[in-house]
């Protein structure tokens, strides 16, 4: 990779980064674009940096807008009344863009930073290792779903479309996903521009309401099924298919450098943000039952929220591995993203509200500003902790868990604090139903 150094006269040098040590930068000022020039101090970031932040931002708000509108309506189909421990998965399941693709894209972005000297090595070793994980954890998402699925008695063809909804949904993701961060990635690095400021946020727009499209045809042809037999039989298949698969994938990641250090450090924050998203799922099917009007608007703040978080983990970690340490200079970013959410939710909710009307009342707004800003703040202050803990936790790779924590977190946090908000507000005779 090349970057482009500014010397003592103002010029223009261009130097291989490739030919650096660990750290491979030794002052901030020598990282470009990651930290502001001496003739913009005042600012928090660069026109250069908002111009590549803002519009993907954006973008990715579109894309859980879509999702919440989405979730509002399949909410309503007979296989989300019938299998409701498919609300267990959905929380689980749309964190793959944060525990798997966003993670992808982060990784991907420190080694273009780096200087990749193979690009089909990388990405081949990265794409079979995110196939392997995306499977795990769809697996491990329908076997707690099923759990809570059998303490209400729910039959054998049900828990099989469960299990087989959960893990074509993942592996499709992962394919679509991973491939796409791979292509924006490496057009970023091509055209210069940082992939961190764009490829997190992409992911993100896509990563909703791709994964709850398809999580919810794929259950809705397999539930629609007539013949039951067939569809143990086909749910059966397709269950030993897909955990077959898993062994050659993780032997062929093994094998390669690149992804190697994911599989031996990469798997306690995946497993930990998919419990977390698990649990989320449970407050959500909850959320569904008592106030079905909330429902569309929960993708929407843990979306949001966590996309900043993870623009934010992703720039921090290529500067943790650039210079070896935390970049606090990286807090002017942070409160350029803060000082985005309220501006960037009150584009979505007016958006929803001119697609789908819903009379909910101003106090139930009130509260959604006031936890969409306590969740982003808690999660920007977190990014630094989770990247500053790296040297506490033998140097793992931050790139490896900040991201899938980050995502979860943002979920488990949106979730408990507006659930909770419209609880007290209902209490308290505020909160209107909604149409």
């Amino acid at each position: 990779m090349t970057c482009e150094l500014r010397n003592r006269n103002g010029n223009m040098n261009t130097e291989d980064s490739t030919e650096e040590t660990t750290p491979l930068v030794q002052n901030e000022k020598d990282i470009c674009p990651l930290s502001p020039g001496r003739w913009a101090r005042w600012r928090l970031i660069s026109l250069s940096e908002a111009l590549q932040v803002i519009p993907p931002f954006f973008l990715a708000g579109l894309g859980t807008l879509a999702a919440g509108l989405l979730l509002d309506e399949v909410q309503h189909w007979e296989v989300f009344k019938t299998i409701s421990e498919l609300f267990v998965l959905v929380p689980a399941l749309l964190g793959l863009k944060g525990n798997l693709a966003m993670t992808l894209a982060s990784r991907l972005s420190t080694e273009t930073h780096r200087g990749i000297d193979n690009h089909v090595t990388v990405v081949a070793g990265y794409l079979a290792l995110d196939q392997a994980q995306a499977l795990i954890v769809g697996l491990l998402a329908s076997f707690i779903a099923m759990i809570t699925g059998l303490a209400d008695g729910t039959n054998l063809s049900n828990m099989l479309v469960l299990f087989a909804t959960g893990l074509i949904t993942a592996s499709l993701v992962s394919v679509l996903l991973g491939g796409t961060m791979c292509l924006i990635v490496l057009g970023s690095s091509h055209y210069q521009c940082n992939p961190d400021n764009i490829s997190t946020p992409i992911a993100a727009s896509l990563g909703d309401s791709i994964t709850l499209g398809i999580l919810s045809l794929v259950g809705s042809v397999l539930f629609h099924i007539p013949d039951k037999e067939l569809q143990i039989t086909l749910c059966s298949l397709v269950i030993a298919l897909f955990i077959l698969t898993i062994p050659p994938l993780l032997i062929y990641s093994w094998n390669n450098r690149y992804a190697r250090p994911a599989i031996l450090k990469g798997w306690v924050p995946i497993l930990l943000a998919m419990l977390i998203s698990s649990g989320v799922g449970i407050i959500m099917s909850k959320v569904a039952e008592l106030y079905p009007s909330v429902v569309a608007f929960l993708p929407i703040i843990n979306g949001i929220g966590g996309n900043l978080a993870a623009i934010q983990a992703s720039r921090l970690s290529t500067s943790f591995h650039l210079l070896g340490r935390t970049d606090f200079s990286e807090y002017r970013t942070s409160l350029f993203l803060l000082l985005l959410t309220i501006p960037g939710h009150a584009v979505f909710l007016t958006v929803k509200g001119l697609v789908d009307p819903t009379h909910i009342g101003v106090p139930f707004y009130t509260a959604f500003f006031c936890s969409a800003l306590i969740q982003v703040s808690v999660l920007l202050g977190m990014s630094y902790v989770l990247v500053m803990l790296s040297p506490l936790l033998r140097n793992l790779d931050p790139d490896l868990y900040s991201i899938p924590l980050l995502t979860a977190l943002g979920d488990f946090l949106g979730t408990a604090l507006l659930s909770l908000s419209v609880v007290l507000l209902d209490s308290a005779e505020l909160f209107t139903p909604g149409n």
